[in-house]
């Protein structure tokens, strides 16, 4: 069992490597002169895998709950994302890059909804805390953000990223090999597909309000380089603030369930989401940099709260046959269609306004959400 917790933990740590070393600096990187791409542009080819992942998570989610086979898509997915990442250095117009971006995005976006799938059977049958592995993710995403903000600042430049992130896919690859997977107890090929058995009350809302303080989190890991750098700021502050912010995360993750039990789930959501609008207008006002520093921290704080605690809630509110469907619809809502939506709405209030107006709209955003989570707890009393 140890053997296989380290296998998950590796796992973990090389997926969110690989995204910690593209995601904060793609628009860094397409926003550089040689592309010419105006910031709408860019919106545009950060929104791509977002709203890809609206329709394809919850088809990967759907192939592991009809195959049992999820180890084996994870693998494709992962070797797939990590061939194409390496075609990006050779982008050399829009319409190309707009081309790459869609291929790459239907393997890339299917990395966390499965591997999730994989750990929450594991950690359910071998009675661990799920935040216990997830973490090593945030460590992941942490390192990837720091040693990034170093090497582009070097003669390597942003292009390194692409590299690295197809590096570390590959020996994922291997850490996934080494993880036991069990037999599916039943096969599904021909059985008809039960949407109702997702789509019921409470988890449509609570992918409403999902949507609402998800999709700025998300869209901010975007952004937040273009915020800190119009600040004054570097790259290598950039990677620096991204690796506090995620490194707080972990022992938020750690105690999560704690929390939840002292607090209820609902509490718990709702109160991150109101940290993350207060977090998000404070940094509309354009604090000085040492407030900047800390709202790293609370940013630590909010996702290291919000990611366990929502997959968690997840699985309770559909039956256990079509978890890993759910699931897959959840991170196409939040991580698909809310993220493509706010990453398009970014690029566009900086085409017309500024960044300062970007966090101001993340900001109203968020406190709807936490009224939308706060508003959960009728169905959960009534269920």
């Amino acid at each position: 069992m140890n053997q296989q917790k380290i296998s998950f933990q590796s796992i973990y740590v090389a997926i969110f490597f690989a995204q910690g070393a593209l995601i904060p600096y793609m628009a860094l990187f397409f926003s550089q002169s040689r592309f010419d791409l105006s910031p709408g542009q860019v919106g545009t080819i950060v929104a791509i895998m977002p709203i890809l992942s609206i329709g394809v998570q919850p088809l990967w989610g759907m192939l592991a709950d009809r195959t049992g086979r999820v180890r084996a898509w994870l693998i494709i997915a992962m070797l797939g994302a990590a061939a194409l990442s390496l075609t990006f250095l050779f982008a050399t117009s829009y319409v190309w890059i707009i081309m790459l971006m869609i291929a790459w995005s239907i393997f890339q976006c299917a990395h966390i909804p499965l591997v999730d799938m994989m750990t929450l059977e594991y950690t359910s049958r071998a009675k661990i805390d799920y935040g216990a592995i997830r973490l090593f993710g945030s460590a992941g995403f942490a390192i990837a953000v720091f040693v990034m903000g170093r090497i582009s600042d070097t003669t390597w430049g942003l292009a390194s990223t692409f590299l690295l992130s197809a590096v570390m896919l590959a020996i994922g690859t291997l850490f996934v090999r080494s993880v036991s997977e069990q037999e599916p107890k039943q096969v599904h090929t021909t059985a008809p597909f039960q949407w109702s058995a997702v789509w019921n009350g409470p988890f449509i809302a609570f992918l409403i309000g999902g949507m609402l303080v998800f999709g700025p989190i998300y869209a901010n890991n975007y952004y937040f380089g273009i915020y800190v750098t119009s600040i004054g700021g570097s790259t290598t502050l950039v990677g620096t603030l991204f690796l506090v912010a995620v490194l707080c995360e972990i022992p938020f993750m750690k105690v999560a369930y704690q929390i939840v039990s002292r607090l209820g789930t609902v509490n718990v959501l709702a109160g991150a989401a109101l940290i993350s609008a207060l977090r998000n207008g404070w940094l509309a006002l354009e604090p000085p940099i040492w407030v900047v520093w800390i709202l790293a921290i609370v940013q630590g704080l909010v996702v290291g709260l919000l990611i366990p605690v929502a997959l968690q809630f997840v699985r309770s509110l559909v039956s256990r046959n079509v978890v890993s469907t759910a699931i897959g619809v959840y991170m196409a809502i939040t991580s698909g269609l809310a993220t493509a939506g706010f990453n398009l709405l970014s690029g566009f209030i900086i085409e017309y306004n500024s960044i300062i107006g970007v966090f101001w709209m993340y900001t109203v955003v968020s406190i709807v959400g936490a009224v939308f989570f706060f508003g959960l707890r009728r169905f959960r009393v009534k269920g």
